[in-house]
């Protein structure tokens, strides 16, 4: 039975690996910025292909980082927890990089 600090080491990391890929930092950061953005101004932002984006977006729902809502025929999609917008502020300053 996985104690309860490796059941939390399991869920840091998998946060971690969906943040790990480029494209979803990027979509992460455009949500932090607009708060919430449909899909096709996700594709535009990022200028990559629909099918990339959705699969893309489906790991960041699945780290339950992001989530989608219905307005009218097309998917919103936005932070679960703002707080994500820290948890990347650290990591840049962590890195010397400029935000």
């Amino acid at each position: 039975m996985p104690t309860p600090a490796a059941e939390r080491h399991e869920r840091v990391s998998a946060l971690f690996r969906a943040l790990g890929a480029p494209l979803r930092l990027a979509i992460v950061e455009l949500l932090i910025a607009h708060h919430q953005l449909h899909v096709h101004e996700i594709v535009d932002a990022i200028g990559a292909p629909q099918t990339l984006t959705s699969q893309h977006l489906r790991v960041l729902r699945d780290a339950r980082l992001v989530e989608r809502a219905q307005d009218g025929r097309q998917v919103v999609y936005r932070l679960r927890d703002p707080e994500v917008s820290s948890l990347l502020a650290i990591a840049v300053r962590y890195l010397g990089a400029p935000a």
